[in-house]
């Protein structure tokens, strides 16, 4: 009898555990998956955030100034030089980008995409570094615009 009672107790046991760990388990999955559906995945936002960072930079404003401002400068060694770096510069900025929106597209043809992870903290944060390099080469470009429309200006006076 003793042994009927221990096994009883014991099975009671086991069952309640297993009984427990199979709902909590169930109703988990089905949390985390209406949560997916209702919220959208981690990997939505994170793309989300990536393109939103790089809207924020505001590229390709930056590159239409920096190709208005070369059209009204005077070719000469300093503005070449310039030119040279700003052109590096660019083909660097747009390769990046090009490498972002290739790793986005390859990332979405997986199976089972929202659920999976992507990092792109050091694509962006050497995309930042490089508009902070692009605005600084701006600033030099219309400090030069601006001498030269003064020397412009202090020739035509004296004549």
């Amino acid at each position: 009898m003793l042994h009927y009672i221990v096994g009883g107790t014991f099975a009671t046991l086991i069952g309640t555990n297993l009984l427990h760990d199979l709902l909590s388990g169930t109703l988990g999955i089905m949390y985390s998956s209406t949560s997916f559906v209702r919220h959208g995945s981690e990997s939505n936002k994170v793309i989300d955030k990536v393109r939103k960072d790089i809207e924020k930079m505001d590229i390709t404003i930056k590159l239409e100034l920096v190709g208005t401002l070369m059209v009204k400068l005077q070719k000469n060694d300093i503005t070449k030089i310039i030119e040279n770096g700003l052109v590096d510069l660019m083909f660097k900025i747009k390769s990046v980008i090009d490498w972002i929106d290739y790793e986005i597209a390859k990332h979405k043809q997986k199976w089972f995409s929202g659920y999976r992870s992507i990092n792109f903290e050091d694509k962006i944060e050497e995309l930042q570094n490089l508009v902070v390099i692009l605005d600084g080469r701006i600033t030099l470009l219309m400090n030069i615009c601006k001498n030269e429309c003064k020397d412009d200006v202090m020739r035509k006076e004296e004549k």
